[in-house]
């Protein structure tokens, strides 16, 4: 099973990331320092999960059972896309009570746009940052998709909308799509979402998944058709 990403520019106005989160591809760190201030650097993967470290530098030392880490996957695949919530002692097999002050932790974000951090204070929680995974600098939308190959069977792909722009569920077209093995045509056909996804024609696919059976195809493409013209948003490779 390969994660790729092709990300191609379509002419649309750029997407704004998380509020108080840098880009991606160097470090960015949480604004301000009212609790607790991290950094986070990520690094990408060609072939299963990216991995983040998380790395507190000023503020609070907080303890390690009293800060959760969200949208968190042990594997890849990951069981749930939209990852789990665990706390830093449990992520880092500290007592709970360990202070986490000048400590790092490295976690491997799901299918998430972001991995977020917070505080429970009072028994209510505190948000401490929001770190983005998800590389959406440019174009309309950014996916992740999910490949799982079969023997005399169709292939299985997920791909599930994970930050940029709400495109309506009747401008987003798959390709390769297929009903039956063997596929015919081979290659499969061109499906918008809402026909795979379960939603209206109107509705935004902004965090949405949808699973699909595959014709005998090299790639798999998301297109994005509006006003006359198409654009392949993004393209997975299967290997």
């Amino acid at each position: 099973m390969r994660r790729r990403r092709f990300l191609q520019a379509v002419p649309a106005a750029a997407v704004a990331g998380l509020a108080g989160c840098g880009a991606i591809g160097g470090r960015t760190a949480t604004p301000d320092c009212d609790a607790a201030c991290f950094e986070a650097d990520l690094e990408r993967a060609e072939d299963g999960p990216d991995s983040l470290t998380l790395t507190h530098v000023a503020g609070r030392d907080l303890s390690a059972g009293a800060v959760a880490v969200s949208g968190v996957a042990f594997d890849w695949p990951p069981a749930r896309e939209s990852g789990f919530t665990y706390s830093w002692a449990e992520l880092s097999d500290l007592d709970p009570e360990a202070g986490i002050a000048g400590r790092s932790l490295t976690v491997e974000p799901a299918l998430v746009d972001a991995v977020r951090l917070s505080w429970t204070r009072d028994g209510e929680p505190v948000e401490l940052g929001a770190f983005r995974v998800a590389d959406c600098e440019r174009g309309a939308a950014c996916f992740e998709a999910i490949h799982r190959g079969a023997d005399d069977a169709l292939d299985r792909l997920a791909v599930r909308h994970v930050d940029g722009q709400n495109l309506p569920a009747d401008e987003v077209f798959l390709t390769g799509v297929a009903d039956d093995y063997p596929p015919e045509p081979e290659t499969g056909r061109i499906v918008p979402w809402h026909e795979l996804g379960g939603l209206a024609p109107d509705d935004g696919i902004a965090g949405e998944t949808v699973r699909v059976e595959i014709g005998l195809v090299e790639r798999v493409s998301v297109l994005w058709r509006r006003g006359g013209e198409e654009s392949a948003v993004e393209s997975f490779e299967l290997y």
